[in-house]
């Protein structure tokens, strides 16, 4: 195994500083002070140092000053403490939400937003007698609150959030540390062409360009959704290329529009594209990386469980025609891709559970205790934002990615064994093309894994404690298990006629025996597929 080609020390907890953003009241101060005390690290609060550095409060320098001489006083500290090591910083609620500010303190710091309700934090402001709040100062504080909230909202999710309400300063405390000692997880990607590192970590968005280590021009692309969330903390870092969200933009179309800004930018080989986002802007981005001048550099920055487990991975890029999925498509391995498990903070609900179904695949295709990972966790929500599910998750997402690491190292051109991560997937795509794309990717591949281990119960293959096992597994992350009954077996199997897997016109089908061992079957008749479809339908 070759060793890692980026050094991570960086991020270790040696030498480097931990900055606390967030609202006012959300306990920046109190919990600073004590993780500081725990880590032997020196404490700095911002607002603090510029009163002291006046001889005035906040509120006088806002009302003597003005609120545009207190952010260039706060810039001037940012530049200041950028150099420190080994020091807890709480700053004021907008200073990192300045792009100036986040450029500033990217290296070596761990940035983590503390949140609260807005009830939690007038009861802490009207408490705290030290500070006035000029913002607040307004007949109504609460509505100013939950307004400044609104606002920010989207800025604020660009980091790892942690919510302190109800929750004692001194446990939020030494939940950090345990946040801070999770280090991010490097993990190498031998391929013929050209090894690449795949790093898995929480916060690693503003360290794009030092992780990378790219040289040359930088392109974002990202949808209009992740773009709104992130685009302010990646603006410095390169320009951003949007495309529109949704399944149904991954198209030619949509690629075309992509090379007409870059042409119109002078974009040339010496260039790098990320793709910051989803499985739809990773096959985009990539495909474009691809073809483009006949091939630039190319960086996964995914921002979905999915794409994280298992697109971001292997190098397959493709493009939908109105005929089918991925019907056009090429290989085009990344030079690095960053996870950064902080982002899954954003999906909704049924995104991660979507994204869960292909963790599931990878532990019934891998010889591992993933799926006892599965069972034991809590992932029924998809962050509960405290510390200790931080490191729960990188540690999930890791050990999924390094199971198609496996698989892809051992058949990079998918020659045969790589087959098996489409086990379930020729009934899922049937599902989503005769559904007219009505369910997720994820809740069809769940459906379609069923599907799989009942045809592998009724040929012999597998016993059924397997099957009942996993549809345990899958419900307890709110992912379905029967075929709604609206999608006939005799749509379903003509729609599997059409499946780019087909061989010497028979469908493949990949079967499973056992955790670990899946493997490719092109035998089975029309009679047990239609049979197998009724079995798992409502």
């Amino acid at each position: 195994m070759s060793e890692p080609l980026f050094n991570l020390e960086q991020f270790s907890n040696e030498k480097t500083k931990i900055i606390l953003t967030g609202f006012m009241g959300t306990g920046k101060t109190t919990v600073g002070k004590l993780l500081a005390e725990n880590l032997g690290y020196r404490f700095i609060d911002t607002d603090e140092l510029i009163e002291s550095r006046n001889n005035r409060s906040i509120s006088d320098i806002f009302q003597e000053l003005g609120e545009e001489v207190f952010r260039n006083m706060e810039r001037a500290i940012v530049r200041e403490i950028a150099e420190l090591d080994s020091v807890v910083i709480s700053t004021g609620g907008r200073l990192m939400l300045d792009p100036e500010n986040v450029n500033a303190l990217s290296l070596n710091s761990r940035v983590l937003c503390l949140v609260a309700t807005p009830d939690e934090i007038l009861d802490r402001v009207i408490d705290d007698t030290s500070h006035k709040r000029p913002l607040l100062a307004v007949p109504n504080p609460k509505e100013r609150i939950v307004e400044l909230l609104q606002e920010r909202n989207n800025e604020y999710l660009q980091f790892p959030q942690i919510v302190t309400d109800e929750k004692k300063p001194a446990d939020i405390a030494r939940g950090l540390v345990e946040f801070v000692h999770t280090n991010p997880k490097s993990l190498v990607i031998e391929h013929p062409q050209k090894n690449y590192e795949f790093v898995v970590g929480a916060g690693l968005l503003p360290f794009i360009r030092q992780l990378t280590g790219a040289e040359g021009e930088i392109v974002i692309i990202t949808d209009e959704a992740v773009k709104a969330l992130y685009g302010p903390s990646c603006a410095s870092i390169g320009h951003i290329i949007e495309i529109p969200s949704g399944r149904q933009h991954k198209s030619l179309a949509t690629v075309q529009l992509v090379y007409d800004q870059l042409l119109e930018k002078g974009f040339d080989r010496t260039g790098n594209i990320i793709a910051l986002g989803g499985s739809v802007v990773g096959d985009i981005a990539g495909f474009v990386a691809a073809t483009y001048m006949r091939g630039v550099n190319f960086i996964q920055c995914p921002t979905s469980l999915i794409s994280m487990v298992d697109t971001s991975v292997g190098g397959k890029t493709s493009i939908d025609l109105p005929q089918g999925k991925n019907i056009i498509g090429v290989y085009k391995q990344p030079i690095k891709v960053i996870a950064d498990v902080a982002t899954l903070q954003t999906l909704h609900q049924s995104d991660f559970a979507s994204g869960m179904a292909e963790v599931i695949k990878h532990g019934l295709v891998a010889e591992s205790n993933l799926l006892e990972q599965v069972e034991q966790g809590h992932w029924a929500k998809n962050w509960d934002r405290s510390p200790s599910y931080i490191g729960e998750l990188q540690r999930l997402v890791a050990q999924a990615i390094q199971v198609k690491i496996n698989i892809v190292q051992a058949d990079p051109f998918e020659q045969g064994q790589r087959s098996i991560l489409n086990l379930g997937h020729t009934f899922a795509y049937a599902i989503e093309q005769v559904s007219n794309n009505a369910y997720r990717h994820g809740e069809a591949v769940s459906m379609g894994l069923v599907a799989a281990t009942t045809m592998s119960v009724r040929l012999g293959f597998c016993d059924i404690s397997l099957k009942k096992r996993l549809e345990v597994i899958l419900k307890s992350v709110n992912l379905p298990t029967r075929v709604p009954s609206n999608l006939k077996p005799d749509a379903l199997l003509q729609s599997m006629q059409r499946d780019k897997k087909k061989q010497a016109g028979q469908l493949r089908f990949i079967l499973i025996s056992r955790i670990g061992h899946a493997f490719v079957s092109d035998g089975v008749s029309e009679e047990v597929i239609l049979d197998t479809i009724s079995a798992v339908s409502e």
